[in-house]
């Protein structure tokens, strides 16, 4: 019933007045967005023609070639400099200054050859400006031209400075010409009333913001949020602020205008019906609820009485949706019990499997101790290889049952695959020599345990294949800085081809074929394999090289930790 008033009621009306009045907000923001930003670009446009004037007048001093040759030259009244200055120079200034469409305040050039004398109150020595806070930093990047305010003059104005490096065809630093303009001059479109009768601010790279307009709008405009303006408008304090970036002079323009009332008459009353409706269906579902709340507050204090009571089944005799869950819960409380009963078995029968696991530690102790009363007689007896195998045979158990560890050291598998190796002597003699090359840096080297001898006993097994001596190698070499690789190489009978490529198949995919009593020679290979895998990743798997009547390998590759010793290609002793 909850949910069917959730979803049915609440949900569809609610979504309808969001949608709705979600709708209003956004046309009513939304056109007045597109008003301000048309006003602000034509703004910016306005400002940004001014700009394109100013630094075009720069441009046709600082570029002018005759110019640059009179800058470039050093001054001298036999050379017609004179003429050149009085005839040429000046007046070059002067024409730019009445032929310009804004309201250029002052052009100057500030040159860096010193004989040139200052004059016509445009040109002057370079040295009068050293001194200004732009000056070091401008002459010492590689900029050609910069837009600077100077703030505070004598007469109490602004000043924006176009100021350019003046360079020759050849490449040489001539000076720099400057062209000032007053803040009322180039900023006049921004002060100017617009369409949308507004108040326009400008604001620097730092956020500071040039005085114009009321006071008052300046403290609204400190709230804002410099990151909101990236997107080009914000809305802070009952204010949509609409900004857009001038070119060269890095400020922004913003203007402020007072957000509207959201909502009009008709979508108020709107508004006020779907509350209403609201109230109204709370209150009938208020009744309706506190009637099925209170049958549900019965049915829970039954349930305490049961669970209080041992789990003892709820009399049941209601046929609606209480006499159901009662029933549900019912067949609970059963299950409950079954399975009390059954976990007071389960502790007892575990108690009883901890009590024979604590006896059945003896056993291991008395195999070996019986092994080395059988090893002491042999020797007593002058047995001395059969003496050494049942030692070596009782360190062996000892190896396989001792411990829970999956890891051991190289140099502790190399000791028990030679302790394997001395049993095998028993049967073939001098026939068979089993040699160990690893340098000694890499012994104490972490490995699974027991992924060696299964293969050496692969190789014993098959090796002996028309062949009357069969030799073993181990070889463990350091890949890389993550990486070691172990071999095990024997000179038998060898894989043929097909065979060494289905068995690698096999080991990289991990799918194996069922095998019968006859046909179970890569079973332990396949332990290790997926013990390889299991413990270090699917890119460690067992790989196998062979040549047929030659030799066979089997390699693992297994992760290392990088470590910097000294290499050592000493042979480790096991026995030859």
């Amino acid at each position: 019933m909850t949910l069917a008033f959730i979803f049915f009621i609440i949900i569809p009306f609610g979504m309808l007045a969001l949608y709705t009045y979600n709708q209003s907000q956004r046309s009513i923001q939304a056109q007045l967005i597109a008003n301000s930003q048309t006003t602000v670009k034509q703004i910016k446009y306005t400002i940004e023609s001014k700009i394109d004037s100013i630094e075009s007048v720069s441009n046709n001093i600082t570029y002018n070639y005759r110019l640059q040759l009179f800058l470039g030259e050093p001054y001298s009244l036999e050379k017609d400099s004179l003429d050149t200055y009085f005839n040429y120079a000046a007046p070059l200034v002067n024409f730019a200054m009445l032929f310009q469409k804004v309201n250029i305040h002052k052009i100057s050039v500030y040159s860096n050859n010193e004989s040139i004398p200052e004059g016509f109150g445009s040109f002057y020595s370079e040295q009068k400006i050293k001194e200004e806070t732009w000056y070091e930093a401008f002459m010492a990047s590689d900029k050609k031209s910069l837009w600077v305010l100077n703030t505070n003059q004598a007469d109490g104005s602004d000043i924006f400075r176009y100021i350019q490096k003046m360079i020759s065809i050849e490449g040489h630093y001539l000076g720099i010409t400057i062209v000032d303009v007053r803040s009322v001059d180039l900023l006049e479109p921004a002060e100017s009333p617009n369409i949308a009768n507004q108040p326009v601010y400008l604001v620097d790279e730092h956020h500071n913001v040039i005085p114009q307009g009321s006071e008052d709008a300046l403290q609204d405009l400190d709230q804002i949020s410099p990151s909101l303006l990236a997107r080009g408008y914000a809305k802070e304090s009952g204010f949509l602020y609409v900004a857009e970036s001038l070119k060269g002079v890095q400020y922004r323009v913003i203007m402020a205008i007072p957000l509207p009332p959201l909502l009009g008459s008709l979508q108020l009353a709107a508004n006020l019906a779907y509350i209403l409706t609201f109230i109204v269906l709370l209150i009938a579902f208020y009744f309706v609820l506190k009637m099925t709340l209170s049958k549900m507050k019965a049915s829970i204090k039954q349930m305490d009485l049961a669970i209080a009571s041992g789990f003892q089944p709820i009399p049941n005799v209601r046929k609606d949706e209480f006499g159901v869950i009662t029933e549900k819960f019912n067949i609970l409380l059963h299950k409950i019990n079954l399975l009390l009963s059954d976990m007071i078995k389960k502790e007892t029968l575990h108690k009883d499997a901890q009590l024979i696991a604590l006896q059945s530690q003896i056993n291991p102790h008395f195999i070996y101790n019986t092994l080395d009363i059988f090893s002491a007689k042999m020797e007593i007896a002058g047995q001395y290889d059969v003496s050494d195998a049942m030692a070596d045979f009782g360190k062996m158990m000892r190896y396989n049952m001792d411990g829970d560890a999956k890891f051991a050291t190289l140099q502790d598998e190399l000791g028990y695959l030679a302790q394997y190796m001395n049993l095998q002597k028993l049967k073939f003699s001098e026939h068979i020599h089993f040699r160990v090359h690893v340098p000694s840096d890499l012994l104490s080297t972490r490995v699974l345990k027991f992924i060696l001898q299964p293969i050496v006993e692969n190789s014993v097994k098959h090796g002996f294949a028309k062949r009357d001596t069969l030799d073993i190698d181990i070889y463990a070499s350091q890949e890389n800085d993550f990486s070691i690789r172990i071999g095990v190489k024997d000179n038998g009978a060898g894989i043929s081809a097909a065979r060494l490529e289905e068995l690698n198949l096999q080991f990289r995919t991990s799918v194996y074929p069922a095998k019968g009593e006859n046909d179970r020679e890569s079973i332990g290979l396949g332990n290790i394999n997926e013990r390889l895998k299991l413990f270090y990743g699917e890119h460690y798997p067992l790989r196998l090289r062979s040549i047929e009547g030659q030799f066979t390998e089997a390699i693992l590759t297994l992760p290392y930790d990088a470590r910097r010793n000294e290499a050592n290609d000493d042979v480790y002793p096991i026995n030859n």
